[in-house]
């Protein structure tokens, strides 16, 4: 039975998201949703609680967290499997908090990382 959050919250209106707690109930809730109000949802394994929750399928960019490099405040940076993931997630932040980010290839994993530094990047 699906419950409502206590660390996880929708960046656009900050209620909390609900999670569940396999992949196999995720992709239920999925499918009721889909069946009752039409909106196609994507199940995910949320990288900071390990539960399971919904996203639009349009939002979805999958990465996971690249055990090599870091950003500017010392984080562990995202690490998208394809570009054009990497580029879709630079065009939600873009278009939701008005930040430009570049996609470059990562030197040393398999995929991409976004960057706000111009210099030396594509």
């Amino acid at each position: 039975m699906p419950i409502k959050s206590d660390t996880c919250f929708n960046q656009k209106n900050g209620e909390p998201l609900t999670e569940y707690i396999s992949e196999y109930d995720a992709k239920q809730g999925a499918e009721y949703v889909k069946a009752s109000y039409g909106h196609d949802l994507i199940p995910y394994r949320c990288s900071s609680c390990g539960k399971w929750h919904l996203s639009p399928r349009n939002r979805q960019t999958p990465s996971r967290i690249c055990h090599f490099c870091k950003d500017s405040y010392g984080n562990s940076k995202d690490l998208y499997k394809t570009e054009e993931a990497a580029v879709q997630r630079a065009k939600i932040i873009e278009k939701e908090q008005g930040i430009k980010l570049k996609v470059y290839r990562c030197h040393y994993a398999d995929g991409y990382h976004l960057t706000k530094n111009t210099r030396g990047r594509r």
